[in-house]
């Protein structure tokens, strides 16, 4: 089994709150890092999103430098979405897991949680461009190889048409 991590960076302008992080995030940049499995038998290859985790700085008075945390990516995302929107996060309620963007037309009551479910599958476009883009990756020379072979085929069919 092939696998692979994405690193991104998200950055926040706000304070922001996920479920399975403790208390309010304070605004800054935080790398985000995905974990994809390779789907066998694709062509171009294509792969399935395992994990996300986002690394935030450790707990005070733990002695942890840094902290690891396994996140939702569409809640992160979403989260993201509310920031750029300018949305701050308020700490959620003892009865709620999920924070509520303070701001026009916010309203003081929990939002009910939506259960997660399988994440959408890329559109078959962006899976084949992101497969060539892998291919690329692991074969640099390839494309001008495969430029001088068919440069070679249309010079000779010239020379024979001629």
């Amino acid at each position: 089994m092939t696998m692979r991590t994405i690193t991104t960076t998200a950055v926040f302008a706000h304070p922001f709150v996920l479920s399975g992080i403790d208390g309010v995030q304070p605004p800054g940049s935080y790398e985000v890092e995905t974990d994809e499995e390779w789907i066998d038998g694709t062509s171009p290859p294509a792969y399935r999103r395992i994990a996300t985790m986002i690394r935030l700085a450790g707990r005070p008075g733990t002695g942890e430098t840094v902290q690891v945390v396994a996140v939702d990516p569409d809640e992160l995302a979403a989260a993201l979405v509310r920031d750029a929107a300018g949305a701050v996060a308020n700490p959620p309620s003892p009865g709620s897991s999920t924070a509520i963007p303070a701001g026009e037309g916010a309203s003081a009551e929990p939002r009910p949680q939506v259960p997660s479910g399988p994440t959408a599958t890329p559109q078959p476009e962006r899976r084949f461009l992101d497969g060539w883009r892998d291919w690329l990756a692991v074969n640099p020379h390839a494309l001008a190889w495969i430029a001088a072979i068919a440069g070679g085929v249309v010079l000779a069919a010239f020379v024979v048409a001629w």
